[in-house]
């Protein structure tokens, strides 16, 4: 079991943050090219809130969340693992536009879940597996 907490620990070391507080900046500063892995967004969240979960590039374990939040309260970010234990908790500082990066590369398989709230209330959460495929390749050739 200590052996887990160290694994957890280092994973979460591995996480990397980046935050910026966009309501003064230009949409296109903040453009990735590349693939969405997720959009999402929540009935039960204030109408004007919205949450977008994005792999910038295809098979890379760095994703992008992106809250908006006009009315600027204040929001937590939980990722946590299939077994509900939390690897990471963030404030999300109360602007009308928060983005963040998050690189899940140093996690082990499994499925990891970003969820988002508002106090109590869970405005959204999506959950992304990652998956190592191995694949074996043989040749036989005749001389």
């Amino acid at each position: 079991m200590q052996n887990m907490s160290k694994t957890l620990g280092l994973a979460l070391a591995t996480v990397l943050f980046t935050a910026s507080a966009a309501a003064a900046q230009d949409n296109n500063a903040l453009a990735f090219s590349g693939h969405s892995a997720a959009s999402f967004e929540n009935a039960d969240a204030p109408a004007s809130f919205r949450v977008k979960l994005s792999q910038p590039q295809k098979d890379s374990l760095v994703f992008r969340l992106s809250v908006e939040n006009p009315s600027a309260d204040k929001v937590l970010l939980l990722i946590k693992d299939r077994n509900s234990n939390i690897l990471h908790r963030e404030v999300i500082p109360a602007t009308p536009l928060f983005t963040g990066r998050y690189n899940l590369q140093g996690l082990e398989d499994g499925d990891y879940t970003f969820e988002v709230r508002n106090g109590r209330n869970k405005i959204v959460q999506k959950t992304v597996e990652i998956k190592t495929e191995l694949s074996v390749n043989r040749s036989v050739s005749v001389e």
